[in-house]
């Protein structure tokens, strides 16, 4: 049968009829999922409507994608004709993004044809791994997990730039100037969790993306000066536990693979692999981003 593109006006739809598709893996899809439910909770549209892709065969949706632009294309498991099928519709759509993440194998297989497409090099931005958790072991370390509060939102605000700067992208990195709004949001989301030691922030973790059974943990910072004291292990480790003890069955995150200490540092808290996940940035032959 013939492949045949779906797109869904909204979340909701979406999620109907890729939910049960996505659902197979959870916590390897837990960034589309997320995404989706992100939309579903904002308290006003995106300025620029996301774009929720399905690619069906006889009629039954074999594989998925999601871009809330202007950020990353993000896919799931595939077929190779099922990609070159989802790269040149969005050839035909004139899609822009600047990168694509999903599975390691889909990831590389679909940079590979949309560069053939488009004429941009593809460049790898990060390798990665994904990581779940469903018991905790809990670290021996000084200290508290507490909630960030909103008289803190310039020190996080500092940390996500300083985390950034040293874990993503060239492209992914922003001033504190756009970090800020960020920081105060996740705080009055409650989303922002800090470590403290003698009632001063020592080091942060986040939440977000919650899905059917899971939540993704992310932006674990320490500042340099704090370091190998522990402190990432206890505010990565006391979250995963409060999050499983308000009823998730398990957390995600994702590590960068270039990182041996923090992936080791995951595994000892409980963390187990789960996928290998990659992101490929699409630049023009001058180096610019294809935005």
């Amino acid at each position: 049968m013939a492949l045949t593109v779906v797109h869904d006006p909204s979340p909701n739809e979406f999620l109907e009829h890729a939910g049960p598709l996505l659902y197979r893996d959870e916590p390897t899809n837990s960034l589309m999922l997320g995404l989706c439910g992100n939309i579903l909770r904002a308290k006003e549209p995106p300025k620029i409507p996301p774009v929720f892709i399905r690619i069906l065969k006889d009629g039954h949706t074999v594989t998925a994608a999601v871009q809330t632009p202007p950020m990353n294309l993000v896919i799931t498991f595939a077929k190779t004709d099922e990609l070159e099928f989802l790269a040149k519709h969005l050839r035909e759509i004139h899609a822009e993004f600047p990168g694509v993440v999903g599975p390691a194998v889909e990831s590389e297989a679909f940079s590979t044809i949309w560069s053939k497409l488009s004429g941009k090099t593809k460049k790898l931005g990060m390798g990665q791994k994904i990581y779940k958790i469903e018991k905790v072991i809990i670290p021996n370390t000084i200290g508290r997990l507490r909630l960030a509060q909103i008289e803190e939102a310039d020190l996080i605000a500092q940390w996500l730039v300083e985390f950034g700067d040293e874990s993503l992208p060239p492209i992914e990195r922003k001033s504190f100037a756009e970090r800020r709004p960020q920081a105060i949001r996740a705080i009055e989301n409650q989303l922002a969790y800090v470590w403290l030691v003698d009632e001063m922030p020592v080091s942060m973790a986040h939440v977000g993306r919650p899905t059917q059974n899971g939540v993704s943990v992310s932006a674990v910072y320490t500042p340099k000066n704090l370091r190998k004291k522990g402190f990432a292990s206890a505010v990565v480790a006391h979250l995963s536990q409060k999050m499983l003890d308000s009823g998730k069955k398990f957390c995600v995150l994702y590590t960068d693979l270039s990182n041996p200490t923090s992936n080791k540092i995951y595994q000892n808290l409980g963390y187990r692999e789960v996928a290998d996940s990659k992101h490929f940035l699409f630049e023009n032959d001058s180096g610019d981003r294809s935005l």
